[in-house]
């Protein structure tokens, strides 16, 4: 493959490891904002059952502590729905990233081909160089010898 094919698709690869690593950076925010609300959910918890202990030890009717009961328990469903979604938004940080890595592992491998021909080249531009250096220096050689008579 010429070196500007392989030049061309290092930068189409730079492009997508871009893209998935935007991709990959949005999931990463939006599983911390997951996270966020289950600890708010889970703080706010904590202090309605808090508060629900202290009324309780005033004293409460049953209709009432039964209310507090359903709502706890709509609480308990709300963060358990919570962390579903923060396993889901793991996953999908997890594939992101392991596609963003892949998507740069690839560009990687390309850009030491592209190295590696690079190198390649240039030993091949010494080498002509070195051949031609040491024709110069044996046509010189003979002229010499012409010059001189032997």
């Amino acid at each position: 493959m010429a070196l500007k094919q392989l030049q061309l698709l290092v930068q189409v690869q730079k492009d997508k490891e871009e893209k998935l690593l935007a991709n990959f950076t949005q999931a990463q925010q939006f599983l911390q904002t997951c996270n966020e609300r289950y600890q708010g959910l889970a703080d706010y918890r904590t202090d309605y059952i808090r508060q629900t202990q202290q009324r309780g030890a005033e004293g409460v009717q049953s209709r009432q502590f039964n209310q507090y009961l359903n709502f706890i328990t709509k609480l308990d469903q709300a963060l358990e729905q919570q962390n579903l979604q923060i396993q889901q938004a793991q996953r999908v940080v997890d594939m992101r990233r392991t596609a963003w890595l892949t998507m740069q592992k690839k560009r990687k491998a390309i850009e030491l081909l592209i190295d590696k021909e690079l190198a390649a080249s240039q030993q091949r531009q010494n080498k002509l160089e070195q051949k031609l250096l040491d024709e110069i220096a044996t046509q010189q050689f003979f002229r010499r010898l012409q010059q001189t008579g032997v």
